[in-house]
């Protein structure tokens, strides 16, 4: 459990139970009541300038009800709300807003510490350690990158890491290794059974196909315009529509080049994930 106390916003119109529920959370040694709310203006203020562990919300009160403050406040910094309410027709409406709890008027001292428990829970080391190998796993299952090594990313300030290489490593005419990093890569085309990569300043000729080195790729990063041709994405200024469901796209550097009509849903793949774009 954690050894801290809960920061914690009541919110209710009336003020003596306003004043109840404020004396029971006291007498919990569990949370500390940094403020107080009698409407849903308030609340919502309140919150945006605390940002509280537990906001305790009366659902009946003038202006916005309780619902209307958890949606107004939906985003990265919403506390854990626990609804407290002299009728039980909005329970269900309240536990569809992920609500902690739903307490009935008047507050009963044993039920209100079964709540500061179940929220206490959600506070252990252990359970965010929970969270966060959940977080990690999904991170991996989605970029393929070892779990070992996003742990080790998440201590950092470094970008998040891949699974596919940052450079190429391509042998030039005496025979030395070239490191080419995969950001300079505008596109690539084959010759054969070798891939000509365009970067920035010069081509280089690797030997490999197709197949091959698209799957060393990032293929979020590279779409495949033409059965020969892949495109880095980043590059793109523009696409112009031609005839015969063809499409030309601009690279900038008076470079275009034309997407075939059998790779005519690559335009809408490459608008649709083109990201970090170059100027």
């Amino acid at each position: 459990m954690t050894d801290r106390k809960l920061t914690a916003i009541i919110v209710d119109d009336e003020p003596l139970a306003l004043e109840g529920l404020r004396i029971r959370l006291e007498k919990t040694e569990d949370v500390e009541v940094i403020a107080e709310a009698q409407d849903g203006d308030s609340a919502i203020q309140a919150c945006q300038k605390l940002s509280p562990d537990v906001l305790f919300l009366d659902l009946q009160m003038p202006g916005l009800n309780g619902l209307e403050v958890v949606q107004a406040l939906q985003s990265d910094t919403l506390p854990f709300i626990v609804f407290v309410s002299a009728y039980s027709d909005y329970a269900v409406d309240a536990f569809e807003l992920n609500a902690i709890d739903y307490i009935l008027k008047p507050v009963n001292l044993g039920r209100l510490q079964k709540t500061i428990e179940r929220l206490k829970e959600r506070f252990t080391p252990q359970s965010n350690e929970q969270e966060k190998h959940k977080l990690l796993q999904a991170l991996g299952q989605t970029s393929g990158v070892a779990i070992a090594e996003l742990e080790e990313w998440l201590s950092s300030d470094e970008p998040m890491p891949t699974a596919f290489p940052q450079e190429l490593v391509i042998k030039n005419s005496d025979n030395e290794r070239v490191f080419v990093s995969i950001d300079d890569i505008r596109w690539i085309d084959a010759a054969g059974d070798y891939m000509c990569v365009h970067a920035d300043t010069e081509t280089h000729i690797i030997r490999i196909t197709m197949k091959k080195l698209t799957e060393q790729l990032d293929q979020r990063v590279f779409q495949r315009i033409h059965k020969s041709t892949l495109v880095n994405v980043n590059y793109i200024k523009g696409i112009q529509p031609l005839k015969n469901n063809e499409s030309m796209l601009d690279l900038g550097k008076d470079i275009k080049l034309k997407v075939s009509r059998n790779y005519s849903d690559a335009v809408q793949a490459i608008l649709g994930t083109k990201v970090n774009l170059k100027s």
